[in-house]
């Protein structure tokens, strides 16, 4: 799997950003750079992120769909949609093929099942209405979308009401992924990080409108042993039966807590970030 970002630039301000809390200036890469990059990095998915990505020329993003697919590599564009709300048509149709003959999808950071949370957690006005309206082209288009919703302490009482209004306001989308916040970038060390088991039983219920209502979903940085019954859906537990290499090995590790757990052989442990800022599971 590689991870490219084109640029820091985002239309969003997001509390639980991964980059640094202030951004300094920076020379933007070529498209002769991008496919340097990712020729350098391991074989599978490619994730394309930004800042924001669609804020990109439209003529250079889709070169670079077009080249990773000659590649032979699938595409992941990491997005808020926002952009795509307004997108004239023909570029937004052009973008959806281009995506779709690459085997990918559109990965929809979607925070808040309201406009007042949206807001909170953004700090766009107006975004949830954008967001809204984007998904809905996207997935009318033809796309694939996925919606990843990072869990935070603004919103993790709100999972259940999320999980319904994903089941019903966003009707086509292909599935949901819940992902705890990372612990870096503006969210680093901050009080955003609620506890795992404070989170439990909120996703748990979430995860089961999921289920109920036929909407596939996985969970991304929450160790198994926090999903009771739901521990599958953990999207470690694939890689670590196959012995994959990545990111959920250097982000993680096990702590003394994890000793003799029934998960061991499946988890990678907690975020390391997650451990420096409570201090334990």
């Amino acid at each position: 799997m590689a991870l490219i970002h084109l640029f820091r630039r985002c239309n969003q301000r997001c509390v639980f950003c991964s980059y640094p809390a202030e951004a300094g200036a920076e020379e933007e890469a070529s498209l002769k750079d991008w496919l340097k990059e990712i020729a350098a990095m391991p074989p599978g998915l490619v994730q394309i992120s930004g800042g924001e990505p669609l804020l990109a020329p439209h003529a250079g993003l889709l070169a670079l769909l077009a080249a990773v697919r000659k590649l032979g590599r699938r595409a992941e564009l990491q997005t808020n949609a926002l952009a795509a709300a307004g997108m004239r048509a023909d570029r937004l149709g052009a973008l959806v093929k281009a995506l779709n003959a690459a085997d990918g999808y559109f990965n929809v950071n979607f925070p808040a099942a309201t406009a007042a949370l949206d807001l909170k957690i953004t700090r766009v006005r107006g975004g949830f209405a954008k967001r809204l309206k984007g998904v809905g082209r996207l997935i009318k288009a033809g796309a694939r979308v996925r919606l990843t919703h990072v869990i935070t302490s603004l919103n993790y009482r709100e999972l259940p009401d999320f999980a319904a209004f994903a089941v019903k306001g966003l009707k086509g989308a292909s599935w949901v992924q819940f992902s705890y916040i990372k612990g870096i970038g503006r969210a680093g060390g901050s009080v955003f990080l609620p506890k795992y088991s404070e989170v439990k039983p909120f996703l748990e219920r979430a995860l089961f409108v999921c289920e109920k209502n036929g909407l596939h979903c996985e969970v991304d940085h929450i160790p198994p042993c926090f999903l009771g019954g739901f521990w599958r859906l953990n999207v470690d537990v694939a890689k670590m039966k196959n012995g994959a290499a990545g990111p959920h090995l250097e982000e993680k590790e096990r702590v003394a807590a994890c000793r003799g757990c029934r998960y061991l052989e499946v988890c990678p442990g907690p975020r390391k970030d997650y451990i420096a800022v409570h201090g334990g599971l």
